[in-house]
């Protein structure tokens, strides 16, 4: 009974500890987010937050972890075991409040990025079908393109409140991957013939 009770506060601290950042993060840049203002918003003591985080860049690396451990669990989830654009559209607007780690004013897109960067292979295979013959420099240059399209589009959404529907925006991504990639193709293989 014990255990569950500092669970239950941890999970709480915690909760309160996140909500205050993500809360300072809309008004001022993690550079100048300090341990104080973390502390004194979430109504806790310093000691509380050093129990739980070194400083603001682990807690901020901590909530990014977060989000990737949400596409790994919702990977886990679909028969396949590769998410679709709609399945990642999901998880991210049930995560909306973590995507102002990356998508608000004060977001870093270039760690957002690399996340995509890191998370899409599998989706990019896909979209990429049928440019087995082209040199692997351009398959590359084409992937960075569409990573940059797809946290372009997801930031779009973002700053507009996520009020479309993740099944439309979704459907928006796909026909631009996949018809932008399969022009690329055919310009590529026209070039090579």
């Amino acid at each position: 009974m014990k255990d569950k009770k500092i669970d239950r506060r941890v999970r709480y601290t915690k909760k309160a500890i996140r909500e205050s950042f993500l809360e300072l993060l809309e008004n001022k840049p993690l550079e100048k987010i300090s341990v104080t203002e973390i502390c004194k918003n979430a109504d806790i003591n310093r000691g509380t937050f050093y129990s739980h985080y070194s400083d603001p860049f682990e807690l901020k690396h901590s909530l990014e972890q977060e989000l990737v451990d949400a596409f790994i669990e919702g990977a886990k989830s679909v028969p396949s075991g590769r998410l679709t654009s709609l399945n990642a559209l999901t998880i991210l607007k049930e995560n909306k409040d973590l995507c102002r780690l990356f998508c608000g004013p004060n977001g870093d897109m270039e760690a957002f990025i690399k996340i995509i960067m890191d998370h899409s292979e599998s989706y990019f295979n896909g979209v990429m079908q049928g440019g087995d013959n082209i040199p692997e420099a351009h398959r590359k240059c084409l992937h960075v393109m569409l990573v940059s399209a797809v946290s372009a589009l997801i930031k779009f959404w973002y700053e507009n409140d996520m009020k479309d529907d993740p099944a439309l925006v979704a459907d928006c991504l796909d026909n631009f991957c996949i018809g932008g990639s399969q022009r690329f193709f055919e310009r590529v293989n026209m070039s090579f013939t």
